[in-house]
């Protein structure tokens, strides 16, 4: 079972996040200021999450050029209360996303609370520019670079581990599928094509065989491979609208290694990513 429910774009990398910050440190330290202009909305199903009986949903709030995300828990008959604010910008070094936990609502037990904030966290944060800089804010919801400054699989797996904390205090009867980090790294590169790509896979029992990775660059190359019993993964990147004359420059963009995630054995290998650099 595939969990390509945060995966769909394959071939197409389109990243659109705010640019800029105008949020003033005071407005940023008050969430309920923001209720009114908060419109909610579900969150995207995902298998990730393990409390299905938990009612999650997702809220925007553009405020200059910072965009706010507000995931927040909506219990029966009652509005919607934050769990966590998540900021975008862009600022010279590039794409930026923070998230700020908020303190569990009171309704219902904290500690399963904070177990499906990180589930729904890690879904929402799949889906992001995998190119982006991502940290914790701490003490404000201001779209200012945070002490982290980690890359978007750092970012996930920090998630999990956070998850996996959250799992042994609460005794999550939910969680009866373990999570598994699973990782990537560039396969050595080869300087005679730039259209030819390749990763490692592996997940804590070695290298993974059998796993599907797909390859993105930037505007429409792609290809999809299976990792060999070795843990290797490669292909060669196919224009999909057949102009590769028109990008000569394709050779120096990153080109995105994705794993959607697979069920085995009773197991979630979680779906992460990794932006392989083009060779100097």
């Amino acid at each position: 079972m595939r969990l390509v429910h945060a995966m769909s774009r394959r071939f197409t990398v389109g990243f659109a996040l705010a640019a800029g910050c105008l949020l003033t440190a005071s407005r940023a330290a008050d969430a309920s200021s923001l209720d009114d202009a908060v419109v909610y909305s579900p969150v995207q199903a995902s298998t990730l999450v393990s409390r299905r009986d938990l009612r999650f949903e997702l809220g925007h709030v553009q405020r200059g050029a910072c965009r706010l995300t507000f995931l927040a828990h909506r219990a029966s008959g009652a509005q919607p209360r934050p769990v966590a604010i998540i900021s975008s910008w862009q600022s010279d070094q590039g794409a930026n996303v923070s998230v700020h936990r908020l303190v569990p609502p009171p309704e219902g037990d904290a500690a399963e609370m904070n177990v499906a904030m990180l589930e729904h966290l890690y879904a929402w944060v799949l889906r992001q520019d995998p190119v982006a800089r991502f940290g914790f804010a701490e003490g404000t919801l201001e779209c200012e670079p945070t002490k982290d400054n980690y890359s978007h699989a750092e970012f996930l797996r920090e998630l999990a581990r956070l998850r996996q904390d959250a799992v042994a205090r609460a005794g999550h009867p939910g969680a009866s599928v373990a999570w598994h980090v699973v990782s990537m790294a560039p396969a050595p590169a080869n300087r005679a094509s730039a259209d030819e790509v390749g990763i490692r896979v592996m997940n804590d029992q070695g290298a993974m065989e059998g796993a599907s990775i797909f390859f993105n660059r930037a505007p429409h190359s792609g290809c999809v491979a299976k990792s060999r019993q070795d843990g290797f993964a490669t292909c060669q990147l196919v224009d999909q609208h057949g102009d590769d004359e028109a990008h000569s420059e394709h050779d120096k963009v990153p080109v995105v290694a994705t794993f959607p995630g697979e069920i085995r054995a009773g197991r979630f290998l979680l779906p992460t990513t990794l932006v392989v650099q083009p060779a100097p």
